[in-house]
């Protein structure tokens, strides 16, 4: 019993600061910041490129403390990497060994989308179109905003591109 009254006080302290949180972050209908991404590449993207990184634009229209739409427009760039191939050869000495280079990958990203809010974290969907790989896509997301502080993770898949995303902003105006 001493278990289950200890879980319901806990869950009553949480639901009570989420609260007070939730009502202590009212924003601005339109709010904006930059931000800074890490991008790590992942399935076909992996062997081609290394890790990159980005900076973007952020724009969020809040309907609710609940809902808002989010914009970004953001850039990224990926090094390529060299690919070497012995093709079976028993010795890199007496052989010339091929070595095959990607060129550098440089992607701008025009995105919208929404995002729910629940107390300091979030949940988002965001879609649009990449240059540099002219592709349509998509990039769900979760994420923490403490403030002015926003803290990011995200996927995104545009055509046979895929790379993970670690993004860290700083919310600095609105209306």
């Amino acid at each position: 019993m001493k278990f289950f009254t200890r879980a319901v006080a806990i869950m009553l302290f949480m639901s009570m600061f989420i609260g007070i949180q939730s009502q202590a972050q009212e924003e601005n209908k339109w709010t904006y910041g930059n931000s800074f991404n890490l991008a790590f590449p992942m399935e076909d993207m992996e062997g081609m490129y290394e890790m990159g990184y980005g900076i973007y634009a952020n724009f969020d229209y809040n309907f609710s403390s609940f809902l808002a739409a989010r914009f970004d427009f953001g850039w990224n760039s990926f090094n390529g990497t060299d690919l070497t191939s012995d093709l079976g050869l028993k010795s890199a000495f007496e052989y010339e060994v091929p070595v095959v280079t990607t060129d550098n990958l440089s992607v701008w990203e025009f995105t919208g989308g929404l995002r729910a809010k629940i107390a300091v974290f979030y949940v988002e969907a965001r879609g649009g179109y990449f240059t540099g790989i002219n592709e349509w896509g998509v990039v769900p997301a979760v994420g923490l905003r403490l403030g002015r502080l926003d803290i990011q993770g995200s996927y995104t898949v545009a055509g046979d591109y895929q790379w993970a995303g670690a993004r860290v902003g700083f919310y600095y105006g609105g209306n």
